[in-house]
């Protein structure tokens, strides 16, 4: 296979760098997404009910705007010759590329990590939904151990209650124990401490049982042992422990990050390697004041539709963009306490409970959604300028 342009995954960053990419080459410019399903995972909302909903077509939008897709694993890259091995043997050639990878669960280094349940991916978080169902028709007072009190733990834990709800009834749930064990000294410690204080009254509120300070020695499917010696007995065990690069971008060479990113110039190209644009959570870049970004749908999505027009920019000889992220919005969802809803990096709590909740909504219902339009409307929708129109609407034009 022949390229101009080409995006190795299919997750937020990388369509959208398809359809910036296609944006500005037109007809004269090749883009191709490769990636390993034609669906985009809502992964954002994974700690919901229903998960297996969360999937929606690419065939249709990248269609329209004269994308070509090609179905595969992506495994190996070859900077010298510019292409990318599948791991069904085939090989796809590329002029420039855009690596847009993504991010998978970190796993603790402790024995069992592996058995524990996970809502990382669709298929996790489907396999986790069907133990839900499992334990709503088996247990007497079930008990669930979430491992990780970071954005995607809170969520999950003030979910809970309502999913077993929905499966063995309001009396079921209220016996449920749902425990969340965090290593740190805090609930959402990423988070910072302005919208600590609404995260644990909405905590309290939902009856979570929180143990902070706590490391654990071990997991199996049905308990968790702590350093201390004791154990916890739970009908499942989830882990939320943290997200790292995905694999595929270890092959490229440069500087990296905590977290295994790639350091990539604002160009969102990445230094020591020919040709390659890293985009997404593969991605550590400098968002304009001095902060990096963050593995979030939000950064990704600006960040795909940098990486793409940048991408087709040096393929056509001109010159690129410096990426900026046109604002930076916290939104967590905290169950049937709402929501909070934070700007800036130093999280500056701006609205909380159904106002902030009705802004969740938006954000997942539709902002991080593909467009369901015309040709010409998708394309439009990839310019680095139109997230930060998106994002003024729900957050009252501020």
């Amino acid at each position: 296979m022949s390229g101009g342009i080409v995006i190795v995954g299919g997750g937020f960053a990388g369509f959208w760098a398809a359809l910036a990419a296609k944006r500005v080459g037109g007809e004269a410019l090749e883009v191709t997404v490769v990636s390993r399903d034609p669906v985009l995972q809502i992964r954002p909302r994974l700690y919901e009910a229903n998960p297996a909903s969360l999937a929606v077509d690419l065939l249709g939008p990248l269609g329209q705007a004269g994308v070509r897709f090609v179905r595969g694993h992506a495994t190996t890259l070859d900077l010298e010759a510019r292409t990318v091995g599948l791991a069904d043997g085939d090989r796809v050639a590329y002029h420039r590329l855009v690596v847009a990878t993504g991010s998978c669960l970190r796993r603790p280094p402790i024995p069992g990590a592996d058995q524990a349940w996970s809502i990382d991916t669709l298929d996790e978080a489907v396999a986790f939904d069907h133990r839900l169902i499992e334990i709503a028709r088996t247990a007497a007072e079930p008990v669930v151990a979430i491992l990780g009190a970071g954005f995607t733990g809170i969520e999950l834990a003030l979910e809970l209650r309502d999913r077993i709800a929905q499966h063995g009834g309001d009396a079921l749930a209220d016996r449920t124990r749902i425990v969340v064990l965090e290593r740190a000294a805090a609930v959402g410690p990423e988070l910072g401490p302005g919208p600590r204080p609404t995260i644990e009254a909405a905590l309290a509120a939902a009856r979570i049982e929180c143990r902070l300070g706590t490391t654990v020695r071990a997991l199996a499917l049905d308990q968790v042992v702590l350093t201390d010696g004791s154990a916890l007995r739970a009908d499942a065990v989830v882990l939320t422990t943290g997200m790292v690069a995905a694999p595929f971008v270890d092959q490229i060479p440069g500087d990296r990050d905590a977290l295994g990113r790639i350091l990539v110039e604002r160009s969102l190209r990445a230094p020591r390697a020919a040709g390659v644009f890293v985009a997404g959570d593969a991605a550590a870049a400098d968002v304009g004041d001095g902060h990096l970004t963050l593995q979030s749908c939000q950064q990704a999505l600006q960040l795909g539709r940098f990486a793409g027009e940048n991408a087709a920019r040096d393929v056509l000889g001109l010159a690129t963009l410096a990426y900026a992220q046109p604002r930076y919005v916290t939104c967590l969802d905290l169950g049937r306490s709402g929501a909070v809803l934070t700007h800036g990096h130093d999280r500056a709590v701006v609205q909380t409970g159904a106002d902030a909740k009705r802004v969740k909504r938006a954000i997942n219902t539709s902002i991080i959604y593909p467009p369901a339009a015309t040709s010409r409307e998708v394309l439009l929708a990839a310019s680095s300028t139109e997230l930060g129109a998106q994002l003024r609407g729900p957050l009252g034009g501020r």
